[in-house]
């Protein structure tokens, strides 16, 4: 039976899940990897032209060699480890480290990897959503201002507290290490689900030389990689077959890393070994690299995006500051200062009148259920809204005792019945079902007919100033997501380089992500400058020290404004407080105290 290479992608399905006391991670590594191999050996590229499926043929054999060798070499790894060689073990990994050094995926924390073949250069990107914007979790039983006013408790453990770094998949017990993802929702995920916790959103430093850049060793899944391949392969099929021989080649290692063994909580897990062997090679490499790319092995089904986001793994490299942080890691990032967050399912003083509202609905359901006979398909469906209806206000009861996962899984197969009870159009459908009754009990009167429609308008309705109970749901799904929290940076547009020089150092040591924009590089700069002094509520003459012509001279005397100029911009969803702007002017000029005001640093 012949394979082809898209079909072998897609049956490696990882991560890799198992519910067996019994697990022993050498027989489960052997067993996929001999799984794995298999699928190889039916691989010969018939899928495509004669010249395709030469290249392919041609390749497979040292696809398959190679392969081979590295999985002899983590299966000694591994049963090295389990005999307590760990010297052995190292020695092993080691070997398989050197064999796929020019297979191994190098790419950049926003995941553009660098491949050299041909004598040409190539930057492909397989994530789904390349990193612009990282986040650091810390779960919390409660707040604490000690922890809000110390940007530095949400970075990596200092060297003082490094025997509370725990053994986990990338994390070797007493060795503290930065954990990053690029989508908030994920690390709360990989964070147990916390229903209280801490958070800063992460900005990369990245320099203007590429010597100055962190570089990663990515692991990628494998649909992640046939994602990427689906139109790559017709359009650039030397690029595509490159990727997939190395990509083939690497899986063995990437399967490793990629077990979960879901038997208990349990302190020593075998799973971890080879992805902690991969650490410590990491730390004992970070010349060539800093750090891992993986993506997540937490259970997604309650993620509405599968492949969305990744995780981002950096051991504190030495040398450390005077406070025990790694001075690599705290040059290359700045952070926002811990902002903290109380799940609202499980705070009953902030779902108070949610509540209100359910109750409200469910009392009015019941009483129209007691006082009137509707026919058989509205009662049906008035008994989906009860139900669905009475596990919300449920859930909103006793949230603080379910787990948050469980909780997701409960709203999102609440929001399910939602599709049970909603129809196209609600008028023709009680007419119609006006119009099919035959027997008495089925027949439907006005009364019951407008009672019903109230009913179905505050179940599903779409009406902003009355939020529906279906509106609520998907409210509360996406209150334990968070991933509407609320985002401000700061834009500093200069005139000359010299101008943003302390700004910058300034803005960084009050932990404010910011970015930077030259005036002579915005596209309509006219427009923009009386944009500026209207928000500012001053003459464009006060943003200049010589007289102020027409368009004509502010275009052509651009470069003399003032500057810096500070704006600052905000995320604005439907869950913003009112007024929210997306762009507010905050100052012209340089001025710490007007600048902490109007930041609001000195609250």
């Amino acid at each position: 039976m012949s394979l082809k290479i898209e079909d072998v992608l897609q049956k490696l399905t990882l991560p890799k899940m198992y519910f067996d006391n019994d697990f022993v991670i050498y027989e489960k590594l052997k067993d996929e990897a001999r799984t794995f191999i298999s699928l190889l050996e039916q691989c010969d590229g018939k899928e495509f032209d004669t010249d395709g499926e030469a290249a392919i043929s041609g390749r497979m054999p040292d696809i398959l060699g190679v392969a081979r060798k590295n999985i002899k070499l983590l299966l000694e790894a591994v049963e090295y480890y389990e005999n307590a060689d760990h010297k052995a073990a190292q020695e092993a990994f080691d070997d398989l480290m050197e064999l796929m050094k020019d297979d191994v995926f190098i790419s950049t924390i926003d995941d553009f990897v660098r491949l050299v073949f041909d004598g040409k250069t190539y930057w492909p990107s397989f994530r789904i959503t390349r990193g612009s914007r990282y986040y650091r979790v810390r779960a919390a039983d409660y707040e604490s201002s000690s922890i809000l006013e110390n940007a530095d408790e949400l970075f990596h453990l200092p060297l003082s507290k490094r025997a509370n770094a725990n053994n986990e998949r990338f994390s070797i017990a007493g060795f503290p290490s930065l954990y990053l993802s690029t989508m908030l929702p994920l690390a709360w995920q990989e964070s147990g689900y916390p229903q209280k916790y801490y958070y800063s959103e992460f900005q990369y430093e990245r320099g203007d030389k590429p010597e100055n850049q962190l570089w990663f060793l990515s692991l990628y899944s494998p649909d992640e990689i046939c994602n990427w391949g689906g139109t790559v392969k017709y359009n650039n099929f030397n690029l595509w077959l490159e990727v997939i021989d190395r990509y083939l080649k690497c899986y063995p290692l990437v399967l490793a890393c990629s077990f979960v063994n879901q038997s208990g909580k349990v302190p020593y897990k075998q799973e971890y070994i080879v992805p902690q062997m991969l650490m410590q090679w990491v730390r004992r490499n970070n010349s060539l690299v800093q750090g891992i790319t993986y993506f997540t092995c937490v259970d997604l089904s309650s993620q509405r995006s599968r492949w969305c986001a990744y995780n981002i793994a950096m051991p504190a490299a030495v040398p450390y500051d005077d406070k025990g942080y790694s001075s690599l890691l705290r040059e290359k990032f700045c952070w926002a200062m811990p902002l903290f967050y109380t799940v609202p399912i499980v705070d009953r003083g902030r779902n108070q009148v949610d509540r209100g509202t359910v109750y409200n609905f469910l009392s009015d359901l019941g009483s129209a259920m007691r006082k009137q006979r509707f026919p058989s398909k509205l009662h049906t469906k008035m008994i989906e809204m009860l139900g669905a209806a009475g596990c919300f206000l449920s859930l909103l009861e006793d949230g603080d005792t379910v787990g948050m996962e469980l909780a997701l899984h409960i709203l999102n197969s609440i929001r399910s019945n939602c599709d049970l009870v909603r129809v196209r159009n609600i008028e023709g459908y009680l007419e119609e079902l006006s119009k099919a009754a035959v027997y008495p009990l089925e027949e439907l009167t006005g009364e019951c007919a407008d009672l019903y429609k109230s009913l179905y308008s505050k179940f599903v309705g779409n009406d902003k100033a009355n939020e529906s109970i279906e509106t609520l749901i998907h409210k509360y799904i996406d209150f334990c997501w968070n991933d509407l929290h609320p985002h401000s940076n700061v834009e500093i547009v200069y005139s000359d380089e010299a101008d943003i020089i302390e700004p910058l150092r300034w803005l960084r040591e009050n932990h404010i992500l910011r970015w930077t924009r030259k005036i002579d590089t915005i596209e309509n700069p006219v427009e923009f400058i009386k944009g500026i002094a209207k928000k500012a509520a001053v003459d464009v003459q006060e943003l200049f020290d010589e007289p102020v012509g027409d368009d004509d001279w502010l275009k052509a005397n651009i470069g003399a404004i003032k500057t810096p100029v500070f704006i600052k911009h905000n995320s604005v969803s439907i869950y913003s407080p009112d007024g929210t702007a997306s762009e507010e002017f905050v100052h012209i000029g340089f001025d710490k105290n007007i600048l902490s005001t109007k930041l609001k640093l000195n609250k």
